[in-house]
Parts: structure tokens; sequence; C-alpha cells
């Protein structure tokens, strides 16, 4: 599955210890948002009482419409982690499997409306190319 941004790798893990009851709560205030995963759930949480605009501690429900889209975009993921997968153990990463890597990561995101507001210079850069 794709996840997070593409390029905007995490590299630390913060713990936390909780009673049963204060994971219970925290799972019952995390399925209100639609938030799978728990992590996800209390990194948004975090960022928006920081202040961080644009981080809402729920997330948009796929619409049916584009449920089937997403769910062909998650598979073509998949597929192409595994090319990059072999393209590893090859020693090599085709340019063109890393671009459309990102660019399904991309459209992935845009599909549950969690997409950039507005293109960078280096997606129009892409565009011109095309």
């Amino acid at each position: 599955m794709v996840r997070g941004t593409p390029g905007k790798r995490r590299r630390h893990c913060v713990s936390v210890r909780l009673t049963e009851e204060e994971l219970r709560r925290w799972h019952q205030a995390r399925e209100k948002t639609g938030r799978k995963e728990l992590g996800a759930w209390v990194r948004a949480v975090v960022e928006q009482r920081l202040g961080r605009k644009g981080i809402p501690g729920d997330v948009p429900t796929v619409p049916l419409v584009n449920a089937a889209a997403y769910g062909q975009l998650v598979q073509a993921a998949n597929n192409l982690n595994q090319l990059t997968r072999y393209s590893h153990e090859r020693r090599e990463l085709h340019v063109a499997i890393q671009a459309a890597i990102e660019e399904i990561g991309r459209a992935a995101l845009a599909v549950r409306g969690l997409g950039p507001d507005r293109e960078t210079e280096e997606d129009q850069d892409h565009e011109a190319d095309r």
C-alpha cells in the first residue's frame, strides 16, 4: 500500500506505554475519525494540537466512486514494489520504475483527498516533459 508522501520517509519512532483503559479510549477516538492506523491517528492529533494546519485528526473517506480506483492504484503500487525489489536484487532501479512509484503514490493520495492543494514546480516540470 502506498503510504505517506513520496520522498518523505519517517525515520524516528516514539513509544508510549498505555493502560488497557487508555488504549481502549484511544482506539475508540481513532475509530470515530476513520483512520485505520493508531500511529497515524496519534501523529495527526499531535500535529493538529501543535497548530499545524492541513493535518486534520480525521481522514477524508474515500468516496465509493473512487474506491475501485483506489484499489487499483494500491494493486499497481504493490506490483511496482515487487519490480523494485527485483531491481534491487539486480543492483539497479530503472528510473522509470521510480518515477512510476512516485506518480502512483501521488495519485493514491489525490484519490483520498490528501494530495497537495497546488502543483509544485517539479510537478509542472514533469508535465512539461510529457
